[in-house]
């Protein structure tokens, strides 16, 4: 029965973790392009000429707004280059494709993030999974249908047109991208940090297991069958904050960072 009921918890967590990672960022389009772009159009991308000098000024202003983008650059110029691509339909008077850009930028370095994360400092790592719920709780109390978090969380569920984007708070978009900077940066020294061990990992989700079944009964189950979870989002994102915060919690900062760390690195 304990064995039972570990896999499910490690199911739960695996879900959850996966939702966490996606839901930092909201792509315009599935397929990973800009919802302002046409396919041809993205297809097309990388046979352009290089940068204008107009779009070199447009990227340099990027660079000011979002710092993030000058760590990368020094951290990974591939994942600089797609930047690069990304600035050719940058143009600041349109909110619209300005916020979708922003949101590309934030989607490109999730993957950066998940693969440096084992480098990060303790702070940074707290610091960035604290933003990434905070702006999971803003999705919900702006919608509290649930339904803009839950496809924020898991967007392959979602119809193409069965939800538009959020006009997102620039204050809190920036104080994402401040975290994600900060967290990058403390992983120049390229110095691997302590992580949790698997006996202590599985300890702390089976007490976090405990708690969230004790809050929300069956509905925890939600985890397991997300056709289900579809039908009531705004619980589904609940729980899964509710994941989180009870990480966050953890009053031993070290240990909290090197849970976090063996977490997100498990996602790589």
């Amino acid at each position: 029965m304990k064995t039972n009921s570990s896999r499910k918890t490690a199911l739960i967590v695996v879900i959850i973790f996966i939702a966490f990672a996606l839901g930092f960022y909201w792509l315009g389009k599935d397929n990973n392009t800009l919802s302002t772009q046409t396919d041809a159009e993205a297809q097309t991308t990388s046979l352009e000429a290089p940068l204008s000098a107009v779009q070199v000024e447009a990227l340099a202003k990027l660079e000011k707004q979002m710092p993030v983008i000058g760590t990368i650059k020094k951290l990974s110029p591939e994942a600089y280059s797609s930047f690069e691509q990304i600035v050719r339909d940058y143009e600041p008077s349109n909110e619209l494709l300005t916020r979708h850009i922003f949101d590309q930028i934030v989607g490109s370095v999730m993957q950066l993030v998940i693969e440096r994360i084992p480098y990060a400092s303790d702070k940074s790592v707290i610091n960035f999974t604290s933003k990434v719920n905070d702006y999971l709780n803003v999705l919900l109390e702006t919608d509290p249908s649930g339904k803009t978090c839950f496809y924020s969380l898991f967007p392959y569920l979602r119809d193409s047109a069965a939800i538009i984007p959020p006009a997102k708070s620039h204050a809190v978009l920036f104080k994402q991208l401040e975290a994600t900077n900060d967290l990058l940066l403390s992983t120049e020294s390229g110095i691997k940090q302590p992580m949790v061990s698997r006996e202590e990992q599985a300890a702390i989700l089976d007490g976090i297991q405990k708690k969230l079944v004790a809050k929300y009964g069956d509905q925890t189950l939600l985890l397991e069958n997300l056709d289900k979870a579809k039908q009531q989002p705004a619980v589904t994102c609940r729980i899964t904050m509710s994941f989180y915060d009870q990480i966050l919690a953890i009053p031993d900062n070290q240990k909290k960072a090197a849970f976090l760390r063996a977490l997100f690195s498990a996602a790589n």
